[in-house]
This record gives structure tokens, C-alpha cells and sequence, in this order.
């Protein structure tokens, strides 16, 4: 009964007007807000895919630190954990503070010393060089980050100075040598473009003239099958070996992570004011409709009603508006998270200009993923916020006293 009343007040003939167009507001409300949400919280999640691919990309699932880690034993165990499918590749290098020049322009860097052909199965470098090429047994020489390049003003074929220091035996060795750029990469951040160059150990080592006892390696970069398992592969790791420490990359980008995250969950309580906004509007439709129906209330109440069954009449009602803007609002969300581009675009034309500067964010298409835990959890809130909003013009609804009702009335 409760039911068929709520749904005969609303398309009652005296619900027109005014009244009918706060309702058609309020629900307009609640679905661009899901909609709205949904999309944001699609877009978020795509730019966290992107971040952690790239970041993932370049740095290593986990890192091996022990010395020696190029020699025959080390080799051997890394060989088994790749036969044992406890990991796909690995690559061992050195990495060194160094200072970088060309014609009298300086930078800081990170110099890795890698084994090329190693280093391809476990990074992305090589698959985005943007000028030049990568490493070749005959073509040996440096690969900087495009924001290196644009700092020092070179290109391919440039010869950058290369100063750096090794502590040997309790010794300090300086190290100044030229190397002919040979690649620029760019994988799309600003923190790895400008803080990385490359070089080929064995050439490193020749131009040092240093030997490879002279100069262990310590590191060994790890690519997993799936970099969750990061953290159970290093704990397992680092129990089993005793002279070897191993630390996977939640561990160094935890920060990153929870602060992404952190971003989502501000942007989500953000939004979800739009909706609290449009349940205030059900509010208001509801208690213009329980001024319009006081005369009707106060006859069902005569008739027997409970002021429970007042109550769930105009809860009902409100949830049903709820509902409607719900199940469209999910609907809006959905077709315009996997048509994001498009309405970039359509944005772009409308306002001429880029909204996303592919030079800045690196992204050709912006990025979503529509994940159903945020839909469920998204529709959910709402549907209690709607059902708290309503339940106070429906309480009120029920305290309506008929004797007066039918005095003023009649």
C-alpha cells in the first residue's frame, strides 16, 4: 500500500508546477553528481595504472643488494630463481652520483653501469628512446633522459664530460671521461628524464681502466611476473640468504602510492557534496509535497494509518527519486568514462584549448578504468544519503496532527 501511494502522490495531478520541477532538479542533481564522480574517479584510476606501469617500467619490481653480484655463484642463483619461475629477468649494474658537462653547462646525475642486453628485459628504456638508438655491441656510448638533454642543450652525436668518484680499498678514484650521446629517452616523467644516463659496463670499465675486481657490482634489478608479489618474494628472499638483502618497490614508493590514493579519497568526499546538494532539493520537493497532501494525510491517518506507514509513504518517495537519478547517473557515468576522449576533445573545440598538453602529461589518450568496487561503493553512499535526506520530511510528515489538519481544511 505504502508503495502505491508514494507512486500516486508523485504523478498525482496536483503535483505539477513548481513542485515538479524541484523533483526533475534534484534528480538532474543526483545524476550529474554520480555521473560526474563516477568519471573523476575513473580518469584517477587510470592515471594510477599509468603511473605505477611507468614507474614500474623504469625502476626495479625488487632490488638485490650483495657484493660481488656478477659473479659466477651470484649468476648461478639468479639463474635458478629464473628457472624455478620465482622471476622472469634480471639485470646487474652500478649506479653513481656524477657530474655531467657540455660546454660549460653542468648537471647532477645518476650513472648506471648496466649490461645492455639484461637491462632490455627488465626495462623500458630501450623501448622509449626518442632520438638515436639504444645499446649495440658496436655503437657504445651514454643515454640521457630528454629533460638531461633540454637542461644541457645536446643532442645525438654530442660528447658529454663525465665526472664521477670510487672509493677502492680506502682510496678515492676519480673518474673524468667523455661519452658521445648514442640515445635520448623519454618514458614520460619528470623524475627519471632528468636523473638517469646510462652506460655500457664493459665500456665503463675500459675508459676507467679499472677491471671488474676493481669495481664489484653490488645491484641486481629483479622483474617479476606479477610486481604484487614483490613483497612475498623479498621476504621469502631475504630469510633464505643471509649475506644478500633484497627490498621491493612498495617499500620505496609507498609514499607515492599512499599519497595517490589519499588525492582519490579527498576528490570522492569532494564530489559527493554535488549529491548532498541535489538530496537537499528531495528534501525541499518532499515538504512542499507533504503541504500539498495534508488533507489526504490526515484521512489516511483517520482511516487507521500509523505514522509508520506515513513515514514509508514519503521515504519511498524519496528513494524513488533517489533511484532514478541513481540508475541514470550510473548509466552517464559509465558512457562518459569509456568515451573520455571524445568529450576531451569536444571540450578542447568547445573552449580552444588543450586541456591536457600531451608535452606535460606524456599521454597521447587520457586514461580510464572503471572499476565496480568504486560503483558499488559510489551508489551505496548515495543511496544512504538520499534515504537519510528523506526520512526527515517523512517524520515530519507522520507528526501532522489530523483535528488541525481538518480545521484549517475544511
Amino acid at each position: 500500500m505504502q508503495f502505491f501511494l508514494a507512486h500516486r502522490f508523485i504523478f498525482s495531478k496536483d503535483n505539477i508546477g513548481y513542485l515538479n520541477t524541484l523533483s526533475r532538479i534534484s534528480i538532474l542533481g543526483i545524476i550529474l553528481g554520480i555521473a560526474i564522480l563516477i568519471t573523476v574517479m575513473s580518469v584517477m584510476n587510470g592515471f594510477e595504472r599509468e603511473i605505477k606501469s611507468r614507474i614500474l617500467g623504469f625502476t626495479s619490481h625488487a632490488t638485490i643488494f650483495g657484493s660481488n653480484m656478477n659473479s659466477s655463484e651470484s649468476i648461478k642463483l639468479l639463474d635458478d630463481l629464473i628457472t624455478s619461475e620465482r622471476i622472469e629477468a634480471y639485470s646487474y649494474y652500478t649506479e653513481n652520483e656524477s657530474l655531467i658537462s657540455f660546454n660549460n653547462i653542468s648537471t647532477g646525475i645518476y650513472l648506471r653501469s648496466i649490461n645492455p642486453l639484461l637491462e632490455a628485459k627488465v626495462s623500458i628504456i630501450d623501448e622509449n628512446i626518442i632520438q638515436g638508438e639504444y645499446f649495440s655491441p658496436d655503437n657504445d656510448g651514454v643515454i640521457i633522459g630528454i629533460g638531461t638533454a633540454n637542461k644541457l642543450g645536446v643532442t645525438i652525436g654530442d660528447d658529454l664530460s663525465v665526472f664521477t668518484r670510487f672509493i677502492i680499498n680506502n682510496q678515492s678514484i676519480d673518474f673524468n671521461e667523455s661519452f658521445k650521446i648514442i640515445g635520448i629517452y623519454d618514458i614520460g616523467l619528470y623524475e627519471y628524464n632528468n636523473a638517469y644516463a646510462y652506460v655500457n659496463f664493459d665500456a665503463f670499465l675500459s675508459n676507467s681502466k679499472l677491471s671488474s675486481s676493481d669495481l664489484p657490482i653490488s645491484l641486481v634489478r629483479i622483474q617479476l611476473s606479477n610486481p604484487l608479489d614483490a613483497d612475498e618474494f623479498t621476504r621469502a628472499f631475504n630469510n633464505k640468504h643471509a649475506t644478500m638483502y633484497a627490498k621491493d618497490w612498495t617499500q620505496s614508493y609507498q609514499s607515492l602510492f599512499l599519497a595517490i590514493n589519499n588525492e582519490k579519497r579527498v576528490m570522492f568526499i569532494i564530489l559527493i557534496l554535488v549529491i548532498v546538494i541535489a538530496a537537499f532539493n528531495i528534501v525541499s520537493s518532499l515538504l512542499i509535497s507533504i503541504k500539498n497532501k495534508e488533507k489526504e494525510i490526515a484521512i489516511l491517518m483517520s482511516l487507521g494509518a500509523s505514522k509508520n506507514q506515513i513515514v514509508g509513504i514519503f521515504l519511498i518517495q524519496g528513494i524513488i527519486f533517489g533511484m532514478i537519478g541513481i540508475i541514470f547517473g550510473v548509466l552517464l557515468g559509465l558512457l562518459l568514462s569509456s568515451n573520455i576522449n571524445e568529450v576531451i576533445l569536444f571540450l578542447e573545440y568547445i573552449f580552444n584549448r588543450t586541456l591536457m598538453p600531451p608535452e606535460i602529461y606524456h599521454l597521447s589518450t587520457i586514461p580510464s578504468i572503471v572499476e565496480i568496487k568504486d560503483i558499488q561503493y559510489i551508489v551505496l553512499t548515495s543511496f544512504i544519503l538520499i534515504f537519510l535526506m528523506s526520512l526527515f520530511p517523512a517524520r515530519k510528515a507522520a507528526s501532522l496532527r489530523p483535528v488541525t489538519i481538518f480545521k484549517e481544511k475544511f
